[in-house]
């Protein structure tokens, strides 16, 4: 990849995804993980694929970078003054790049909680499909990525818009 190739937030050809939703999730340990779901279509399996293939190989190495974008004046609303795009580039065990995109002010305490607890979970299919198949006893639930994030940077960035 050259520099041409990329802009301050990764590849621009990389895919970004529009947080549909916004929660937490509760771990095995009692743990909560600020989530945020995120609608993946057909032919981004690449991105559905990350959660199971880091729960095989590990996790591995991921960076994160944010950059806030203003929306135009006719597209601002009470509940949307800004795009928080947060690229995610994974090196390894894979290789891959996409940005998820949260709506500020309305989205924003999701990502004041991935400020406080350094982390975040990113799913991609529904709740409701996880919680049916945690209610069925012979279906296994999708796995989801959870990722850390350089809290102070996140907060700070988050901070500035606020």
């Amino acid at each position: 990849m050259t520099e041409s190739d990329t802009d301050q937030v990764g590849p621009a050809d990389a895919p970004v995804f529009a947080v549909a939703d916004i929660g937490m999730t509760l771990d095995a340990d009692g743990g909560y993980w600020p989530t945020a779901v995120i609608d993946v279509g057909p032919g981004d399996e690449a991105i559905t694929d990350l959660a199971r293939v880091h729960a095989v190989e590990g996790v591995g190495d991921i960076r994160t970078e944010a950059a806030a974008l203003a929306l135009a004046p006719e597209q601002v609303t009470e509940e949307a003054t800004h795009l928080f795009v947060l690229a995610i580039m994974v090196t390894s065990p894979v290789r891959c790049t996409f940005g998820i995109s949260f709506v500020l002010p309305a989205q924003v305490r999701v990502l004041s909680e991935v400020a406080e607890h350094g982390h975040l979970v990113i799913a991609t299919t529904s709740p409701d499909e996880v919680n049916a198949a945690v209610d069925d006893p012979g279906a296994i639930p999708p796995l989801w990525l959870a990722i850390d994030v350089d809290a102070d940077l996140l907060a700070r960035a988050v901070a500035e818009l606020l």
